[in-house]
């Protein structure tokens, strides 16, 4: 399993990896995850949870099959660091979940967890407690944070402690891994008058044709060539990207502090090569004329 992709994406892709098959979560029914723990299973296979997938009549499998695997645990995370998270306009658990994605990369959601209603105590930062729900696919246990209200405007209240390619608890999804460590020791500086042109919250489309190839031209890794801007396309695929953040570099960002400015782009939670942020940095060109 893994923290990029929500439950099922995440256990369809593993399924696929193993097996070399092309299944997708729309031609699929899930059965509900059951423990392997005192079943006759117990001690007989590796994983600790086993779930029925079902063939649905439009796909062009047929049948059933159950999978083993294991199921994250919650309370592991703050091994890897202290979670702390802000967020605007909060009325309940899963208005935090936006703010734990942007700031770890962790992708929960209302399907897999118990949701209820929140507001703040008073005195801040304080603590709250999510728990998986007894049927989630992907999550098992709680997980405590920290939280604090924050203002409305996401890119200018995430706080660092982000490790760089974070992929807990298992490494690879299948990719050349995430967006955020592929660009980071990319020098986009040519390209300063391209980049700083964007601003926050505009989504790429077909019209984006000078970043797409300015980011092919600085390219030296696996996708220099292709990079593309195809609506449906899930592997290096700049269509529908927001722009997260453009201006000076911050110690706020996990972003390569060798460079003046950054460009941050969320790729679409489809694009699974590389998935999540990249940053583009760069800094001013070096002026002949001046001493």
């Amino acid at each position: 399993m893994s923290i990029l992709y929500n439950s099922k994406q995440s256990l369809v892709n593993y399924i696929n990896s193993a097996n070399s098959s092309s299944l997708t979560v729309a031609e699929l029914n899930f059965g509900t995850p059951q423990p392997i723990a005192g079943t006759w299973r117990e001690g007989l296979v590796a994983g600790d949870t086993a779930i029925k997938i079902t063939a649905k009549p439009e796909s062009i499998y047929q049948g059933s099959r159950v999978v083993i695997y294991n199921r994250l645990k919650l309370q592991d995370f703050p091994k890897l660091c202290p979670l702390s998270v802000k967020a605007y306009g909060v009325t309940k658990l899963s208005d935090f979940f936006p703010a734990l994605f942007r700031r770890y990369g962790i992708v929960l959601s209302v399907e897999d967890f118990v949701d209820a209603s929140f507001s703040f105590a008073g005195a801040e930062p304080e603590e709250v407690t999510i728990q998986a729900k007894a049927e989630a696919i992907g999550w098992q246990g709680g997980l405590t944070f920290t939280v604090q209200s924050g203002a409305a405007v996401l890119s200018q209240h995430l706080l660092t402690t982000q490790l760089p390619g974070i992929n807990y608890p298992v490494t690879g999804d299948g990719s050349t891994g995430s967006a955020l460590t592929y660009m980071y020791g990319l020098d986009f500086t040519e390209s300063k008058a391209i980049l700083e042109a964007y601003q926050v919250g505009t989504v790429l489309g077909a019209g984006d044709t000078a970043l797409r190839d300015a980011i092919k031209a600085i390219d030296t890794n696996a996708g220099k060539s292709l990079w593309n801007l195809t609506p449906g396309s899930t592997t290096w695929s700049l269509a529908g990207a927001e722009v997260v953040y453009s201006g000076i570099n911050s110690a706020l960002l996990p972003t390569n502090s060798s460079y003046k400015y950054v460009l941050g782009l969320l790729l679409r939670g489809d694009v699974t090569t590389p998935p999540g942020v990249m940053y583009l940095h760069y800094n001013d060109p070096v002026d002949p004329n001046v001493v």
